[in-house]
């Protein structure tokens, strides 16, 4: 893996303040007092009986527009952990930006790419396994 930093091309997307954007945006709109009771139960779990990797996600990033992060995390970590990732995503892309500072990058080989899958895999499995322990 290099770490390096380097200058913004002119006309690059900026992707941390698009994915930021949108989390911001969601949760701004989870913000909104009805959402939750609008949120519709998991199919998954309906038909199983067991929840599904991805259950209290809504509730979760619900809790996290009220500032409540433990709550959040408690509901479901994965979920709460990638929004607050985007939003220090999206923060850190507007201060590179604005001041026009070198960004941070890495690159990784087909192997590193491969690990990094899996552990993404892992971390999913993971997830589902505290989901299906707690619920």
């Amino acid at each position: 893996m290099q770490v390096a930093f380097r200058k913004r091309v002119a006309g690059e997307i900026e992707f941390g303040m698009i994915y930021g954007g949108i989390v911001l945006l969601v949760l701004a709109v989870a913000w909104l007092p009805p959402l939750l009771a609008l949120a519709p139960d998991c199919v998954f779990k309906g038909l199983t009986g067991i929840p599904c990797p991805t259950c209290g996600s809504t509730r979760s990033v619900v809790h996290l527009a009220h500032g409540e992060i433990s709550a959040a995390l408690i509901l479901n970590p994965l979920a709460a952990l990638c929004m607050i990732a985007a939003i220090s995503y999206f923060f850190s892309s507007v201060v590179t930006f604005i001041f026009g500072l070198p960004r941070i990058t890495l690159t990784l080989s087909d192997k590193e790419q491969n690990i990094a899958r899996m552990g993404a895999l892992v971390l999913l499995l993971m997830q589902w396994g505290y989901l299906v322990a707690t619920r």
